[in-house]
């Protein structure tokens, strides 16, 4: 009992601060000051007590209850505030755990579990914060900013004077984050919605997954010579697992913008990870504009665009005839077409699988085709799409030893789509 209470107010407190950074710290200097009686279930807390500190407290929480009623300040202290609430939930944490033989256990266990509650705390309240300025414009965010401040001073208290109580109410209202964060909506909403590419995301993720794969999947790479250095490109590839995107990209020796089905970025993670990492959402319901505009703008800028022309995937590895004009933009904006093949990746994650199985994954690029010169001598886009299909399905052959056509129709009961 001498660190499960520290271990479950702190794990309250770091919640609490994950919605507001001043107000969780603030409070408890409060309590302990005009309630000295829990001062010696606190000692660490008592420098939160002493004046100074109680007053610079006071004027960070009153900007910040101010600042959080204003949607554009509001958007400012989401994307400065995260660093300083997990600091604060350092200096919490630190100073809640007591001192005994078993500190240091508990007390790097207590860091995991409250800069994991502070961290997702901040990210539903950002979540939450942006579904309303979708639905609302905005108009809402003050009074949920108001409900926001009530909640985190009633959880604070509660964490102090009953912390099992606060565990139970802390655990539900963390459920909820969590449930919106890789729930399945809003991804295609508000901030998550206009998330921006970041090629330094991309850079970082790209060279972990070609970590990943290379050492968990044994992932082999052939013909990425054949991809050129520069100017706009379009690589088309087999489509058979939900991370063939990822493997694509750290396969490939340029960034590859992916052009992913609208449904996956329904989750707010998801659909920021994607965005962040030069993904972008097509609509397969319907004509989808914005997409196409978004291709346009990949090649115009000179960038490589990364397509899996069958639509859907093939969860038994083989390759379905390339849906009618999937092809049609880089042969309308005459750019290079490079095929390739992910062999293996439906065996990495078949239906079912939760976690990637390490499958040994094999990836080959052809030399880029000369769509240029095939219109020149008179071939048809239809044309280009078949000479295409047959040089992907070459590809596979080789490198899995087996015909990789698939002409067994795209019913949507077929257990081989998705």
């Amino acid at each position: 009992m001498d660190y499960l209470i520290p271990v479950v107010t702190g794990v309250c407190l770091s919640a609490c601060t994950g919605f507001r950074a001043f107000l969780p710290p603030f409070l408890v200097g409060l309590l302990l000051r005009f309630a000295p009686g829990f001062s010696p279930l606190f000692p660490g807390f008592h420098f939160l007590s002493q004046a100074p500190v109680l007053f610079s407290l006071g004027v960070a929480a009153a900007v910040e209850f101010v600042g959080d009623k204003i949607p554009w300040v509001d958007n400012l202290l989401d994307m400065l505030s995260l660093p300083v609430k997990t600091v604060i939930t350092a200096i919490m944490t630190y100073s809640l755990i007591p001192s005994g033989e078993y500190k240091w256990f508990f007390l790097l266990m207590a860091m995991v579990l409250n800069q994991g509650a502070t961290v997702t705390a901040h990210s539903g309240k950002s979540g939450i914060r942006a579904v309303s300025t979708v639905t609302t414009g905005g108009l809402a965010n003050p009074v949920i900013g108001f409900i926001e401040d009530v909640s985190v001073a009633i959880c604070t208290i509660l964490a102090i004077v009953v912390p099992l109580l606060a565990a139970v109410l802390m655990v539900w209202i963390l459920w909820r984050c969590v449930r919106y964060i890789f729930g399945g909506s809003g991804g295609n909403e508000g901030k998550v919605a206009s998330t921006r590419p970041s090629n330094f995301s991309y850079a970082i993720v790209s060279r972990l997954s070609w970590i990943f794969f290379t050492i968990y999947n044994r992932m082999s790479v052939e013909g990425r010579e054949n991809i050129p250095r520069e100017g706009p490109l379009v690589i088309v590839a087999n489509h058979a697992a939900a991370l063939d995107g990822f493997i694509l990209g750290s396969a490939s020796s340029r960034p590859v913008h992916v052009m992913v089905k609208r449904e996956g970025f329904d989750s707010p993670f998801s659909g920021w990870l994607l965005r962040k990492n030069l993904a972008f959402p097509v609509d397969r319901s319907r004509p989808d504009t914005g997409a196409v505009k978004n291709c346009l703008k990949i090649l115009r800028e000179g960038k490589v665009l990364g397509l899996f022309p069958e639509g859907t995937r093939n969860r038994k590895g083989l390759v379905r005839p390339f849906k009618p004009g999937a092809i049609r933009l880089a042969v309308k904006q005459k750019v290079r077409i490079i095929p390739g093949f992910i062999a293996g990746s439906h065996e990495m994650s078949p239906l079912g699988c939760f976690f990637p199985r390490p499958a040994k994954i094999k990836v080959a690029f052809e030399p880029a085709i000369d769509v240029p010169a095939l219109l020149s001598q008179g071939k048809t886009e239809q044309e280009i799409q078949d000479f295409l299909y047959e040089q992907v399905t070459e590809l596979g052959l080789r490198l899995t030893g087996r015909d990789v056509r698939d002409l067994t129709g795209s019913h949507p009961n077929n257990p081989g789509q998705e």
